[in-house]
């Protein structure tokens, strides 16, 4: 079907080995072609898929315009995500994960919201038994960590199944870093925002392609770039220790010209030097992760680089 207008709603599903889930995937959203407006437009982001999917992605029949960008190699799901928000026109623009489990059935509540007003509609996942418990344990720790030192608060249990108003993907697309934390970045330009909790449903397909240093990388990413706060403490727990330090060797001056002459207790010595120490490479080890972060962005480098791009009305 040829779109001749502006489309209404966007679309932007990044893929990376998704060949055996696709065809499920592309029979749900036609499933929705009289429930979603007429100007829909469906983009496709395939992060470097090492299997059939971007084949896939060209020979299934949408009932929709369809667009698929092709990377030249896996730069990730956040690099996926804004190749797709970039690509879109809609005066709507949802992105959502390409293995089934951010139910395409609830794109129709968030336009819902959206005529009540709202510029962007989040989602707040229900795992229920789906999701790992080891999973949903880290998960819960980052979030809580995150409110805790950052001044962006984040929704707890949150997930990059969201809507935007062109209003709002304007300002999110305005924003320059390099590296990508989008549920942060989300929150942080305002907004009139709703929260829509859904239930994820079970992978269509295949299993999950983020890996443990994916989550963790992530994790990282989402610290460095909204909150200072650990640098801050980092200082503070310095200072501390320096203090403390100034107080044992003033202690120890003190037995030695004034006292018995004979330091006791070497073990505690020990005990402090490794506390310290210990606390040192912490605090070394944390400046790292934030030049590593500097050192990312001076490097200005396109955070993907799209090989081809294959349009079909």
């Amino acid at each position: 079907m040829k779109q001749t207008t502006k489309p209404k709603l966007s679309l932007v599903i990044p893929v990376f080995n998704e060949e055996q889930v696709l065809p499920l995937l592309f029979k749900k959203l036609n499933g929705l072609r009289n429930k979603l407006p007429k100007q829909t437009e469906v983009i496709f982001v395939d992060d470097g898929s090492e299997d059939k999917t971007l084949e896939t992605l060209k020979i299934l029949k949408l009932d929709y315009p369809k667009t698929v960008i092709e990377f030249s190699r896996n730069f990730g799901h956040q690099a996926a995500l804004m190749a797709g928000l970039r690509e879109a026109k809609g005066e709507f623009v949802v992105s959502l994960d390409g293995d089934l489990q951010h139910p395409p059935e609830t794109i129709v509540e968030m336009l819902e919201l959206h005529k009540q007003g709202y510029e962007v509609v989040l989602t707040n996942r229900v795992d229920g038994q789906v999701t790992d418990w080891s999973k949903r344990l880290t998960a819960r720790i980052f979030y809580r960590l995150m409110n805790l030192l950052s001044q962006t608060k984040l929704e707890p249990n949150s997930s990059d199944f969201r809507s935007l108003s062109r209003n709002a993907l304007d300002s999110l697309l305005s924003l320059p870093e390099h590296r990508k934390f989008l549920r942060g970045m989300v929150q942080w330009i305002g907004f009139k925002t709703i929260i829509l909790p859904f239930t994820v449903e079970r992978r269509g397909a295949g299993t999950s392609k983020y890996s443990a240093y994916k989550m963790m990388r992530l994790a990282l990413h989402g610290l460095t770039s909204f909150s200072a706060m650990p640098l801050f403490l980092a200082g503070i727990f310095s200072l501390l220790l320096f203090l403390a330090a100034g107080a044992y060797a003033a202690y120890v001056l003190y037995i030695r010209f004034f006292g018995s002459g004979i330091v006791d207790g070497w073990a505690s010595v020990l005990f402090t030097t490794l506390v310290i120490g210990g606390f040192i490479s912490l605090f070394v080890g944390l400046l790292g992760v934030y030049v590593a972060a500097i050192y990312d962005e001076v490097k200005a480098r396109p955070e993907y680089i799209v090989k081809d791009k294959h349009e079909q009305s």
